[in-house]
């Protein structure tokens, strides 16, 4: 089976990366089973939004389009300094852009039915009207999350501050498609509220992918371009009651394949729970059924339970990433992670 390789002409990547940048596989291998011995000794830590990557089929085919300059996909994208949720958003995605509007290859992300999904679910949310006292974090594959604020952002007759929390570099063989979220973000366009607005409804975006492939074993070839969330890139439960938030509503892409959050929330959705606010998770099928939904459904209440075992203490997690978390040396099924063999070529860069 053919693949589809990321080539990418427009992004300021470091020297270092450009160096190394090989030419892309021609083979599109599976990440290998663990054997069921072995599986049964591993701790699972039960379904979240990341254990779902195995079962993502689609791959994005490349487009050519004008990518952006970092300046104006920042100004696009970028909450003004008095909105209070502005301390929390990431541009570190975005700075891989170059400092001038260039020509580039990047995936369609319009291809995968999980953003039409995404748009369609924030579409009918910002018709019915957003419930008062929610904050909103929503965790998709990385352009279905960019798809879903920036349609609720644009369409709801209510401020919505989109806030990124994407944390991560594309890089020559990677193990997650960093690419796919930058694509969505320089080809998405929100509406951010104005700079006075000092009430907004916040709209965090995550990447579902960012804890992928857990329990895959590492090989030597790989940037391990994962990353985490902790605490303190969220508010914490005594800001959102000071801003008269009391629940949160965490969007997952199916609850067949995400009944938990994803491990790196779990002590911040625990310190919500403990300040008496109510976490709710809801799938797109639920937020965008229009037929069958008489009122607007926000989810079921979510337990966090205080003794789960998270894969953020599992010292075999770290020793699996050889080079260190978010570090290089980590490859899943002989190639990239997605799919096991992406392949990542970046062009020149110009710089600007």
């Amino acid at each position: 089976m053919s693949k589809s390789s990321y080539k990418v002409t427009a992004l300021a990547i470091p020297t270092a990366l450009l160096a190394s940048a090989c030419s892309p596989t021609d083979e599109w291998v599976r990440p290998p089973v663990m054997p069921e011995a072995q599986a049964q000794m591993v701790p699972l830590p039960g379904d979240t939004p990341s254990t779902a990557v195995h079962e993502w089929r689609q791959i994005p085919p490349q487009v050519a389009m004008t990518v952006p300059s970092v300046g104006e996909a920042s100004a696009r994208w970028t909450l003004p300094p008095g909105n209070p949720w502005a301390p929390y958003q990431k541009t570190t995605l975005l700075m891989t852009l170059d400092s001038v509007e260039r020509a580039g290859t990047l995936p369609d992300v319009e291809q995968l039915e999980v953003v039409s999904s995404a748009r369609r679910a924030a579409s009918y949310v910002a018709q019915t009207g957003l419930p008062e006292g929610t904050m909103w974090l929503v965790d998709l594959r990385g352009p279905a999350s960019v798809a879903f604020g920036a349609t609720l952002s644009r369409e709801s007759s209510e401020p919505v501050s989109p806030v990124m929390t994407f944390n991560n570099w594309p890089a020559d063989n990677e193990s997650i498609p960093a690419e796919e979220t930058l694509s969505a973000l320089v080809t998405m366009q929100p509406r951010l509220p104005g700079a006075r607005q000092r009430s907004s409804v916040p709209v965090f975006m995550l990447d579902a992918w960012r804890l992928a492939y857990r329990y895959d074993h590492p090989d030597d070839e790989t940037t391990d371009n994962r990353y985490m969330l902790t605490a303190s890139d969220f508010p914490d439960g005594a800001t959102l009651r000071a801003r008269g938030i009391d629940q949160v509503i965490y969007v997952v892409e199916s609850l067949e394949g995400a009944q938990l959050e994803e491990d790196d929330l779990h002590q911040t959705f625990l310190d919500y729970q403990a300040m008496g606010i109510t976490t709710t998770i809801v799938d797109l099928a639920q937020l965008g059924d229009f037929q069958q939904q008489q009122l607007p459904y926000y989810g079921q209440p979510l337990y966090i339970d205080s003794g789960r075992i998270t894969i953020i203490s599992d010292a075999g997690f770290y020793h699996r990433a050889r080079g260190g978390f978010g570090g290089t040396h980590v490859v899943y099924g002989g190639g990239h992670g997605f799919a096991g063999g992406y392949g990542f070529v970046f062009g020149a860069h110009g710089g600007g």
